[in-house]
């Protein structure tokens, strides 16, 4: 459909000074730091609910993440929540088109636009520079190149495979290609998966991890889109979170965070 999910991260604000009584600028700035480190191992979304009312006082801890995530070996895309959502449905349309073009040899060509982040591993990119980038993948700095691989550096599906696992896959920056199981040794990973993502949410949230976390361990040659624009391991916004129903209620909430800090 046309709505995003973003996920937001605990602990916020509230979580640390109201229930777990963490109300030193340090040890917030720390466990936030941590958080923002776990996030950008998996190249995903740090999303910060941070109350209005305690601007101030966590101000030191904001800066300290900020700093943190500023610091990092390959940039942190630090944005607003309507610029994800315009970055995730722009890179929806994103797709590789891939061909051999010799034995052991592919033509890459992506439908991407300028701020897509090609990633590639396990192969060499012959025609084209790359610059290193999160291992074991290196960042290929053209839309159009030639490869050399073993496999097709891409996913093959079975026929039987339904499309909600196509569609994900697409989804998720992967390459995609329906095949015969005859063909399977041709690709970097074949795919029989006949009952799909399953039906309950539950099932389906298991299936899309496990699904996700062995693509992302595959030792053979693989394509696939960054997570987010311009060479960006990660993201990054806060959020506010207003805790009020009527401009009374969110000026008492100030008041009253500001007497008993």
């Amino acid at each position: 459909g046309s709505l995003l999910r973003i996920p937001t991260c605990i602990p916020d604000d509230e979580m640390l000074f109201d229930r777990l009584r963490i109300t030193n600028p340090v040890e917030v700035g720390r466990i936030w730091s941590r958080v923002m480190e776990r996030v950008y191992s998996l190249g995903g979304i740090y999303t910060l609910n941070l109350h209005p009312e305690r601007a101030l006082s966590c101000k030191p801890a904001l800066a300290t993440l900020l700093s943190y995530a500023h610091n990092r070996p390959l940039p942190v895309w630090s944005t607003h929540l309507k610029d994800v959502a315009q970055w995730w449905k722009e890179r929806s349309q994103f797709r590789f088109e891939i061909s051999p073009e010799a034995p052991n040899r592919w033509r890459v060509e992506a439908t991407c636009t300028a701020r897509a982040t090609l990633l590639a591993r396990h192969l060499i990119v012959e025609d084209q520079p790359t610059s290193s980038w999160f291992d074991p993948d290196v960042c290929i700095q053209s839309h159009s190149c030639v490869v050399s691989a073993e496999q097709c550096p891409c996913i093959g599906l079975s026929p039987r495979t339904p499309l909600d696992v196509f569609d994900f896959l697409q989804e998720q920056g992967y390459p995609t290609m329906r095949c015969s199981q005859e063909e399977a040794y041709r690709y970097a990973l074949y795919l029989d998966m006949p009952g799909g993502l399953g039906t309950m949410r539950e099932e389906q949230i298991q299936r899309r991890s496990a699904l996700v976390q062995r693509v992302e361990q595959l030792e053979m040659p693989f394509l696939h889109f960054g997570n987010w624009p311009d060479g960006n391991r990660a993201a990054l916004a806060i959020s506010g979170d207003i805790d009020s129903v009527t401009v009374q209620d969110f000026f008492l909430r100030i008041f009253e965070v500001t007497r008993y800090s």
